[in-house]
């Protein structure tokens, strides 16, 4: 059986399940109210969220669908008329929503109901908005979904690692230099026998970021071919592999599955809540799960208190004490901050278009903006919203420096250019398949990193010249971007298969 007919009994499946799905959904309330489906997830927050939008919209009535958010199904649905009215879109489905052409263009209405990209932070605006061409293969930027909320990343550190090693907490505006430096000092191993460490400098460290720092990209700007055969591409992941295997300040894999063997630590996150990571790269969303280390810390801290009087109090457990600070970036050169968002995109083919603008203006309020900030959930898309006083929650007053890591690297944040001719998504996954390839091997050599990046550019750039050569749309459009001055694609067209 070929891949093709493959896919095409897959998608037959997938229609049949979804009439059979259909035909048991619930028949639209009675009354005047015109039934709004949203596809999400099962986030606690989206409770008050529903409930907020009915009320303030009481022409509608959103109920959430959190069992059916799979792309291909909300593909195969809306292509059959019988999708979600809304749907989450992360910037690893925007594009696959768009190509199946079951996203609205709200570039006019935003603008009329106040939910356009100038409500949004200016680094931000670019998420929201994609070239896209007309009948003639130009291209055009416009407007087809907006922010639920908004993530930059930046550095945690635990302050209870550093006071106990007399450590300095980490400069604000900090330097790889730094970084590795501190991360030396926080490494540290109780036990000269053990496998690992008992607490590691850093973790997470984002090799993207890494690549921007050093000058590349994925792709080029006009997305007509990889840039992961570059040099600074080759810079960048032996930087990454360095922080592993020489400067050993990070977990490497084999280090982390001995963890893991030993039902120690849990991930990234869990090992920085328990102190076993001194700097850890993260987001606002994650104080979700750090407030709950924090009342179980702050817990068992009482109960031992209790049990041990006349004790000293520092023999106690420890309760998680968070500071933050910037992203790193190299001496002498700009930051570059990673960024992303959780939107929603209206399903073009919805009995409730009206209900579903409703609902992206809803994402831009005060009402909806409260429930983000006061759950940690990241940050509104409303700019007007990103405030300190707003973030800061009476039940946990230390976490200020944390809300305003969130908001200062803001004017830092970057993403990767897209291209019309491959996902986002497709590029994400060649990219962090050569990462895993490269983390994995100990002893790799320069020429041996560059290898498998040669490799992941032909993989990206092979998946361009197909797209190219067998859809004429496609062809059109390159042809255009051509004469207007883009870099044609390193492979002769004729030579590729479809």
């Amino acid at each position: 059986m070929t891949t093709r007919s493959f896919i095409i009994i897959v998608l037959i499946g997938l229609g049949v399940l979804s009439l059979i799905a259909y035909s048991l959904v619930p028949p639209p309330r009675s009354g005047q109210r015109k039934d709004l489906v949203w596809t999400t997830d099962p986030n606690p927050q989206r409770g008050p969220q529903v409930d907020a939008f009915n009320k303030m919209f009481p022409e509608h009535f959103l109920r959430i669908d959190p069992d059916n958010s799979q792309v291909m199904k909300v593909v195969v649905q809306s292509s059959a008329g019988m999708g979600p009215d809304i749907s989450d879109v992360y910037e690893s489905t925007f594009q696959t929503y768009l190509d199946a052409g079951i996203l609205l263009d709200v570039t006019e209405k935003a603008k009329e109901m106040g939910f356009g990209p100038d409500t949004l932070h200016e680094e931000v605006r670019p998420f929201v908005l994609m070239k896209v061409p007309d009948e003639h293969g130009d291209l055009h930027e416009r407007q087809f979904i907006y922010p639920c909320n908004v993530y930059h990343s930046f550095m945690l550190y635990n302050k209870n690692i550093f006071d106990k090693y007399n450590v300095p907490y980490p400069p604000e505006d900090l330097t790889w230099d730094k970084y590795i430096e501190i991360a030396k000092r926080l490494t540290v191993s109780s036990d000269p026998k053990a496998r690992v460490p008992s607490i590691f400098g850093t973790a997470g460290s984002d090799v993207m970021t890494i690549l921007w720092g050093k000058g590349g990209k994925t792709i080029n700007d006009d997305g007509t071919r990889s840039l992961l055969d570059t040099e600074e591409a080759v810079d960048a992941f032996m930087f990454k592999h360095d922080l592993l295997y020489r400067h050993k300040v990070e977990p490497t894999p084999t280090e982390m599955a001995a963890i893991t063997s030993q039902g120690g630590w849990g991930g990234n996150m869990s090992w920085f809540g328990e102190g076993k990571v001194a700097m850890f790269w993260g987001s606002r969303w994650m104080l979700i799960q750090f407030r709950r280390f924090v009342e179980n810390q702050t817990r068992q801290r009482e109960e031992w208190l209790m049990e041990n009087p006349g004790r000293p109090e520092k023999e106690a457990p420890e309760v998680l004490r968070m500071g933050a600070c910037l992203v790193p970036r190299f001496e002498g050169s700009r930051r570059y901050t990673p960024f992303g968002a959780r939107c929603n995109g209206i399903n073009k083919m919805s009995k409730n278009i009206e209900g579903g603008l409703c609902f992206l203006q809803f994402l831009t309020t005060k009402e909806y903006s409260r429930t983000i900030n006061e759950g940690a959930d990241s940050k509104p898309g409303n700019m007007k919203y990103n405030k300190i006083e707003l973030f800061i929650h009476p039940d946990w007053p230390d976490e200020v420096e944390v809300h305003e890591m969130s908001l200062k690297a803001v004017p830092d944040s970057f993403m990767n250019p897209r291209s019309q001719f491959i996902p986002n998504a497709t590029i994400n996954r060649i990219f962090w398949n050569a990462t895993e390839n490269l983390i994995a091997t100990e002893n790799i050599t320069r020429d041996g990193v560059r290898r498998i990046l040669q490799a992941a550019a032909r993989e990206i750039d092979l998946e361009i010249a197909r797209t190219i050569k067998r859809n004429p749309r496609m062809t059109l459009i390159y042809n255009k971007m051509l004469k207007n001055g883009a870099e044609p694609i390193r492979m002769q067209l004729e030579e590729i298969g479809r």
